[in-house]
């Protein structure tokens, strides 16, 4: 069996087994709370504009946030309910997201769905706006809106789709679980993309270390016109679209250009089954698969809807098993680091994963003694020891011309660099400055 992977990268413990063991085995479970809490902020681009008030009674799948912009996707209430609050609540972001806070009344009354039936006969042309209208954006992390995505500009082409079912980020097992429970999910969410852009090659790429799954996703592709699955060698980080890309087709996506300059389209294994939903049921983004885990006494993946608060989910997973010194929403590697257990979930939360104190002790950084191995590891070709030296000099026009901006911020380098050096955080402040100085 060929086994695609690509140049550089690294094997963190937790995303190799240790990490992802305690839930690997662990079927999904549903996990409903007492009440959410839903930002307006959950996709990049313009908020969504709340359009209910306190005192409102909801019911599932009720637009509650409406669409704002070129980029706008609406936003869902995940139960039924009363609103008893709308207001600012600090999230992930740096600044408080306006939030609408729902008290459940666990009858579960969904607004009427209308959806387009059977993925291989309904309308092509009506896919992308139910996509649209189902609120769908990247559900791996990206938060881009899915219709966006998959609208080809003029003198634009795709003639592939590809999955990133490589779940190559820490601790997590939710894509993994998906494709293992419900592949067919993603199988139907795949044809319907394939379909409303008229491309007749999907890929649904999944990593060595989750064989289960590939076998699974493979029967439930048997059949389908054009689609096929690619076994990956498990590698951080596999799942970043141009590694991506380059390991399947060969294609390389150049400086400062997007996937679909390279006529692919990349889709998180996730986002495939939201899009099953909405075109099959007409049914949003109400839940998502989310693996609890780390310092939890019993790490599981819940199925939870969106604006389930962190204690809430940690809660339903025995609670804390030591004293916890950070929690990440999403892997160690690239997830966020959330201000406290009292933020919520969003759609492209995939993760929660608290760490134990004397774990999360950030090291001491120490002097770059220039062994190179974080030029080895950079899955992007570049040269971090020296991008690091021009950010702490402050040259950020140098540090652009030396392509930080292809930076994608994996921490491959930060995990090999025996210094300690903070890499990343340096790369990211960097990225920030030159984007609002118009470097």
């Amino acid at each position: 069996m060929k086994k695609y992977t690509f140049r550089g990268g690294i094997h963190p413990l937790h995303s190799m087994g240790a990490g992802k063991k305690p839930t690997m085995g662990k079927p999904i479970r549903e996990f409903v709370s007492d009440s959410v809490c839903i930002a307006m902020d959950q996709h990049i681009g313009a908020p969504c504009i709340p359009c209910v008030k306190k005192g409102d009674k909801v019911l599932v799948g009720q637009v509650i946030g409406e669409a704002n912009g070129p980029r706008g996707i609406p936003v869902h209430a995940s139960i039924s309910g009363l609103v008893t609050e709308v207001g600012p609540k600090q999230m992930l972001g740096k600044g408080p997201s306006t939030c609408v806070t729902i008290q459940n009344d666990f009858n579960d009354n969904w607004v009427e769905l209308q959806g387009l039936g059977n993925v291989e006969k309904a309308d092509p042309e009506k896919i992308i706006p139910a996509i649209r209208d189902a609120g769908i954006c990247g559900m791996g992390g990206a938060c881009f809106p899915t219709h966006v995505k998959l609208t080809v500009p003029e003198g634009k082409s795709i003639d592939t789709i590809i999955l990133n079912g490589a779940e190559c980020e820490t601790f997590l097992t939710a894509d993994h679980r998906l494709m293992l429970e419900e592949p067919i999910r993603v199988v139907d969410g795949l044809r319907a993309v394939m379909r409303a852009l008229k491309v007749n090659k999907g890929i649904i790429a999944i990593e060595d270390n989750k064989m289960d799954a590939v076998q699974s996703v493979k029967k439930a592709a048997y059949g389908r016109d054009g689609v096929e699955v690619a076994v990956l060698k498990a590698k951080y980080p596999q799942g970043g679209e141009k590694q991506l890309i380059k390991a399947v087709t060969g294609r390389e996506v150049p400086s400062g250009k997007l996937p679909i300059d390279v006529h692919t389209v990349v889709l998180n294994v996730g986002t495939a089954a939201a899009i099953a939903d909405a075109v099959i049921d007409g049914k949003p983004v109400i839940e998502r698969i989310v693996t609890v885990t780390g310092a939890v006494r019993d790490p599981d993946n819940l199925r939870l809807r969106i604006g389930t608060v962190f204690q809430d989910a940690i809660g339903a997973c025995g609670g804390y098993s030591d004293i916890i010194g950070k929690i990440f929403a999403g892997g160690s590697m690239t997830g966020i680091c959330a201000p406290n257990d009292t933020v919520a979930t969003t759609k492209a939360n995939n993760g929660i994963v608290a760490i134990a104190y004397e774990q999360a002790r950030s090291p001491q950084e120490t002097a770059c003694i220039r062994c190179g191995r974080c030029v080895t590891a950079c899955p992007m070709g570049l040269d971090p020891y020296k991008l690091k030296n021009l950010c702490d000099r402050n040259d950020l026009k140098a540090a652009k011309d030396a392509h930080i901006m292809d930076c994608m911020l994996c921490g491959s380098c930060a995990y090999v660099c025996p210094a300690r050096r903070w890499l990343v955080a340096s790369f990211r402040n960097a990225r920030e400055l030159i984007n609002i100085r118009r470097i």
